[in-house]
């Protein structure tokens, strides 16, 4: 713990308090450093929770903009360019501004200067690319009157041009906000080692100051609940074999790759009877068939709300399928309220679950490793993989349930937000 503090005032600036991983997982550093006498705040684009210290950002900076843009007397070297990209891209001007294309480079302006009132002693940008909260010279401007960090939750800000975007008025674009990063006062903070290592191999930031410290939750709050109890709330039968999944917009997020795992799920259902998918993201589909509907339950809780909470803890297996996660926050959840884990071995993932790819044998475990895994790992988009790996789940029950001890221990070990806390107190101290 720390003995010492440089700082008091902490300013968290996110696209939102309870939206999204990296918005949940800035809330949760927010809500520990006030729990630590710090004077911690948050200005969100979006905000959800009922937090007075969650502040909603004002939005007419963005009419204002719009308004300097058109009569010219805005600052921006290359608004010209992207609207002649604009142009070329046959977008109206509406269409433009709203182009994910533009906004995940962040050279948006977003009048963030009036977070200068606050007097912070540390500006923590807790977003990633693509978002309407910053502008990459607010970073650079702020930097000089405040101690800026910068949570990489993706690497989103250090991207480069797709591959199919060959425009130059782009690549002027991007050039111009590594210029404003390497002119910019930004500790990174990397969430994941996938992420740290990355953000190493990027030649337009190397030099720049970089940390990492893991993403974290309150394992007080995400703590299982009585099953037994819950089951008969949500008129679930107690031989009911429960799978649980969620994701922002699971169903149509294309990162969370929903389809492996429904095609796996449905081979199950032909051939057992007593199983149940919960699905936490979204409210409706049409993804299940009429036969199989009754094996699906669509739903989308508050974010950290105990409904969430309690149907991690009527569930007995977790799956995550996605095609990428730079950390995986709903696995620290799952992982916190006992859950084993079945989940792609893609990204920053293997961080989290120890556990092995299915091999040869009839058992992916030998007597050592169970005692310490929390899961396994199968290969991204392998429906026949994940379904072998369910199965495996449901035929060995009391394996499965070791490594559900696992998983709260693991948790409880690695995951701990009142533990991290003192690593980002320690890391704000260095700065």
């Amino acid at each position: 713990m720390t003995s010492i503090n440089k700082f008091s005032k902490i300013l968290i600036l996110s696209d939102s308090d309870l939206y999204g991983g990296a918005s949940i997982a800035g809330y949760n550093l927010h809500q520990s450093l006030r729990a630590n006498g710090f004077q911690s705040f948050m200005i969100v684009n979006n905000k959800i929770s009922n937090d007075p210290t969650v502040i909603q950002k004002e939005n007419s900076a963005k009419k204002k903009w719009i308004r300097n843009l058109i009569e010219g007397t805005w600052n921006f070297p290359f608004s010209y360019r992207l609207g002649i990209l604009a142009r070329k891209m046959n977008l109206n001007f509406n269409e433009w501004y709203n182009s994910s294309l533009i906004e995940r480079y962040n050279v948006k302006p977003s009048n963030f200067f009036p977070v200068l009132k606050f007097k912070p002693d540390i500006i923590h940008f807790n977003t990633g690319g693509g978002s309407n909260i910053f502008d990459i010279r607010d970073i650079k401007i702020l930097s000089h009157y405040s101690k800026v960090v910068f949570s990489l939750h993706d690497l989103w800000i250090l991207s480069k041009p797709p591959p199919l975007v060959s425009y130059k008025n782009i690549q002027h674009a991007i050039n111009y906000k590594f210029h404003q990063i390497n002119q910019s006062k930004i500790n990174f903070i990397a969430h994941s080692k996938w992420v740290y290592n990355n953000f190493l191999q990027v030649k337009e930031t190397q030099g720049s100051p970089i940390g990492h410290i893991k993403y974290s939750i309150n394992i007080n709050k995400f703590k299982s609940r009585d099953k037994a109890q819950i089951r008969k709330k949500l008129k679930i039968p107690k031989n009911v074999f429960v799978i649980m999944t969620t994701a922002v917009g699971i169903l149509s997020n294309p990162f969370k790759d929903f389809k492996t795992l429904y095609n796996a799920y449905i081979k199950i259902l032909h051939e057992q009877k007593n199983f149940l998918l919960i699905v936490v993201g979204d409210k409706e589909s049409n993804l299940e068939s009429r036969k199989f509907s009754k094996k699906f339950i669509f739903t989308n809780p508050s974010p950290q709300s105990e409904e969430l909470i309690e149907y991690y803890s009527c569930a007995d297996l977790y799956i995550q399928s996605s095609n990428i996660e730079t950390w995986g926050l709903a696995i620290s959840e799952a992982l916190s309220c006992g859950l084993p884990v079945i989940a792609s071995s893609v990204g920053a993932i293997p961080e989290q679950i120890k556990g092995f790819h299915r091999g040869n044998t009839n058992d992916p475990f030998n007597f050592y490793s169970i005692n310490k895994a929390n899961g396994l790992l199968f290969e991204k988009n392998n429906k026949e993989s994940l379904y072998e790996m369910i199965m495996w789940m449901f035929l060995n029950k009391d394996k499965m349930k070791l490594l559900g001890k696992n998983a709260r221990s693991f948790a409880k070990k690695e995951l701990d937000i009142n533990n991290s806390v003192y690593k980002y107190i320690d890391y704000y101290n260095s700065l």
